[in-house]
């Protein structure tokens, strides 16, 4: 199976924008909480499959052709995997307790 060139480039743009994100996050915050690290950590993983899966979907949509880097692209993702990946889980969370509630 061939690495494909595009997808790489995503991912380490994800993995670039979560870091500038979490040390914005890190340098509000002052000091370095346990729940913040798995946060980053979380972000990270999310960033890099979401980034390294949308990148093909993703990039011919964009309008603008000089937005079409997938450097760029990656760092958006992981930059607002920050903010998304904390709705996301309560979604998931809400939605799973609907289910276990309905008989």
């Amino acid at each position: 199976m061939d690495i494909d060139p595009d997808r790489l480039r995503a991912i380490v743009g994800a993995l670039g924008g979560v870091a500038v994100y979490g040390c914005v996050q890190i340098g509000a915050l002052g000091v370095v909480e346990r729940g913040l690290l798995v946060r980053l950590a979380c972000a990270a993983a999310s960033a890099m499959i979401l980034a390294g899966f949308l990148v093909r979907v993703a990039l011919p949509l964009i309008p603008w052709p000089p937005l079409r880097e997938t450097y760029l692209f990656g760092f958006v993702v992981g930059a607002f995997s920050w903010e998304l990946l904390p709705i996301v889980f309560r979604a998931v969370r809400r939605r799973a307790s609907e289910r276990l509630e309905r008989p």
